[in-house]
Formats: C-alpha cells, sequence, structure tokens
C-alpha cells in the first residue's frame, strides 16, 4: 500500500460489507451494522451509489451480481464461525493481522469477555482509531498495534500492547496473504507461530493463483490501480509448507464458496 494513505482495498471490502448488511446478500443471517461508519467521505458516497443501483436493476440481474460480492460476507461468516467456536472454547486473546475496517471486536457479542489486538500498517489504523473512536467496542477490550508487516518486527509491538504470549490465542489472517511477499509471508507466519502458546489457532484466507471468476480478475485490476496489487496468489501446497515451517499443524483447508475456488481459508492449530 502507499505509505500516509489508509488501505482503499480494506475500505472496498468495508463497502461490500455495507452492502450486504442492508440485504444485498445471499449468504443469511449476515450482518455488519458497523462497517457503514468506517468509511470515509469518498467510498461513504461509493456505498450510497450503490445502494441506488442495485435498487435500479432487474431482480435476475441483481441476484448475479450478489452472486459475485457474497464471497466477501461468506468468508466472514466462514471465519466468524471458526472464532466463535474458538473463543468457546475459552481462548480469550483475539489478533487481527492486517485488520484494516475489521468490525469484530465492535459487532460480536461473542467476543464479550476476549482482549482484541488489531495489528495494521500505521496510516490505515489511525484512519481507523478516528473512525472507531465513538463507537461501542462489543470485546472485553480493543487494543491497536501498529506495524508494518514488509518492515517491523511484530513481538515487541504486540509485547507493547499487553499481549501474553504463554496464553492461547486465535490469530486471524483475512485479506491479508495476497498483498504480502513470500519473504514477509514468512516473517510473519514465524512471529505468530512464536507468540503462540500451546491451543493457539490460526485462521488464515487466502487466493489461489487460478479459478478466479472474472468479477474476481477485476478485483485484481482495481486493487493494482489504487497501489495494492496481489502479489501474493499461491498453491494450497505453498500455503501449507509455508504454514508448517513456521511451526503450525494445517487441520483443514476449505473452500469458502462453491463459485469462487480460488478463495480458501486455513485453519492450523500450534
Amino acid at each position: 500500500m502507499r505509505e500516509r494513505r489508509p488501505s482503499q482495498t480494506a475500505a472496498q471490502v468495508a463497502v461490500l460489507r455495507a452492502l450486504a448488511d442492508r440485504g444485498y446478500t445471499h449468504v443469511e443471517g449476515f450482518a455488519d451494522p458497523v462497517a457503514r461508519n468506517l468509511l470515509s467521505g469518498f467510498w461513504s458516497g461509493v456505498l450510497r451509489v450503490a445502494e441506488r443501483g442495485f435498487e435500479r436493476l432487474q431482480p435476475e440481474v441483481r441476484d448475479r451480481i450478489i452472486d459475485e460480492l457474497d464471497i466477501v460476507a461468506r468468508r466472514v461468516r466462514a471465519i466468524d464461525s471458526e472464532l466463535e467456536r474458538t473463543v468457546a472454547e475459552g481462548v480469550r486473546q483475539v489478533v487481527i493481522l492486517g485488520a484494516g475496517l475489521d468490525t469484530r471486536a465492535l459487532r460480536m457479542s461473542a467476543l464479550a469477555q476476549a482482549d482484541v489486538f488489531e495489528v495494521d500498517h500505521p496510516a490505515s489504523q489511525e484512519f481507523k482509531k478516528r473512525k472507531a473512536s465513538t463507537l461501542p467496542v462489543a470485546a472485553k477490550s480493543l487494543r491497536f498495534v501498529r506495524n508494518d508487516f514488509e518492515r517491523d518486527a511484530l513481538a515487541p509491538a504486540m509485547s507493547a500492547a499487553g499481549f501474553e504470549p504463554a496464553q492461547p490465542s486465535v490469530w486471524i489472517c483475512e485479506g491479508v496473504v495476497m498483498y504480502l511477499t513470500d519473504a514477509a509471508l514468512a516473517e510473519t507466519l514465524r512471529a505468530v507461530a512464536a507468540l503462540s502458546a500451546h491451543g493457539s489457532t490460526l485462521l488464515l484466507h487466502y487466493h489461489l493463483p487460478r479459478g478466479a471468476r472474472r468479477l474476481m480478475a477485476w478485483n485484481r485490476v482495481i486493487t493494482r490501480g489504487v497501489g495494492e496489487p496481489q502479489i501474493g496468489l499461491r498453491t494450497r501446497e505453498q500455503m501449507s509448507d509455508a504454514v508448517e515451517h513456521a511451526g503450525f499443524g494445517v487441520l483443514r483447508d476449505l473452500q469458502i464458496d462453491a463459485g469462487h475456488p480460488n478463495c480458501r481459508l486455513l485453519i492450523a492449530t500450534r
């Protein structure tokens, strides 16, 4: 991403979550009422234009477009489900890597007993903190950790934020892997593993190099246009090897949406 500018792909994803929250989704039960509150003026305008556009479309056309956009809602629901299961089992530390405009700490009552740490690039994090400053927090606590994955060491920043490596944690990595170089991915996974006590879980979303639908291909063009190209598309074997080399054991590697076979969720434990 570009220096001193919040992530624009994070804003795009938040717009899609806000649209899904307004009912433009086929994902049953999806809700993210907070997403629209985190948008800049520009992206709030994009959201309003998109909502008006959907209302003007013929139902069959709208349904086809929603089928494409639903990949974001489906990946959010898949990760939320695993997160709820993990905290129900007693994990009380949740770390969201490359948090962007994530809303879990602001909307998930299941996190009422969990400390949430949001790790992100300083420019994105400062914007998020300003937008979220007046919003209620559903988690026990929300702590912000400044970190550039391509440059900064993770452990000192986590320690300064009060993270306890001796306690089990769940790590969420959504919409991040595809923007990391191989070196940054390996170092991030190594650092996460070193900070993970026995019983910790890694929830890692990634994209395969092939199998994308046309809209997802256009999405890669758009991300390149805003200076955030997807440079880290990797095979299942490459992701499994990277995670296991860091010290995690892979439990499952799920296809999140049958219509988007390139979108995966890897679940691993320490």
